[in-house]
């Protein structure tokens, strides 16, 4: 008699266990995916300065960043020693990736569609000229700013020569807190780095004065 009513029991509690499960609808996946964006298309009056520079094939990279950004959860700088990784919001593709498509995008708009090849090439193609860098931060940080630090060169390849040197700190505030804006901000201040090397080349390797 206790035997049946402790299998009595035990149904009863099952049934209710799997009615109480399939009152529960599934858990949607809370993470959001982003992207850098190049910058919009510059203005014509600078394509002049450009037509030289767009005979040239220039090559990017490598470009090196640190372990802490080579992830897939995006990171935010909260104080000086201490980052803040996001399990939601992420990179829809490696950083570096991304980082290096939007900067040969940019520079092909700013220097008049001039030929670009990404590291590594070939050994039957030569560019001309070869941007490496290493980034040191990229990231939004919590006082509601963007922030990149990189270190870059420009060399000449026809005799592995540096011809630039240069550390590159740029910041620039969002004025929203929101992942939306940050990553919008980022996407700025990679084209402010853009037009920094465009300017470089063109000093380089556009027409001379006189």
């Amino acid at each position: 008699m206790h035997s049946l009513k402790h299998i009595v029991i035990f149904f009863g509690l099952a049934c209710l266990s799997v009615s109480g499960c399939m009152n529960f609808s599934p858990m949607s996946d809370p993470s959001r995916f982003f992207t850098l964006m190049p910058s919009p298309q510059p203005e014509q009056s600078r394509a002049r300065d450009t037509n030289e520079v767009a005979r040239l094939l220039i090559g990017i990279g490598p470009i090196r960043f640190p372990a802490y950004l080579d992830r897939e959860q995006i990171v935010t700088r909260a104080t000086q020693n201490r980052l803040n990784i996001s399990e939601n919001d992420r990179w829809a593709e490696p950083l570096e990736e991304n980082f290096t498509r939007v900067l040969s995008q940019n520079l092909g708009m700013l220097l008049g569609g001039v030929r670009i090849i990404r590291y590594p090439w070939q050994t039957s193609q030569r560019p001309v000229c070869q941007i490496e860098m290493e980034v040191l931060r990229f990231a939004p940080n919590t006082q509601q700013e963007v922030e990149l630090v990189a270190g870059w060169a420009l060399i000449d390849m026809t005799n592995k020569t540096p011809l630039v040197f240069k550390e590159s700190r740029i910041t620039r505030p969002t004025g929203i807190k929101s992942m939306e804006a940050s990553v919008a901000g980022l996407s700025e201040i990679l084209g402010a780095l853009s037009r920094e090397i465009a300017d470089a080349i063109l000093a380089s390797f556009g027409p001379k004065e006189g």
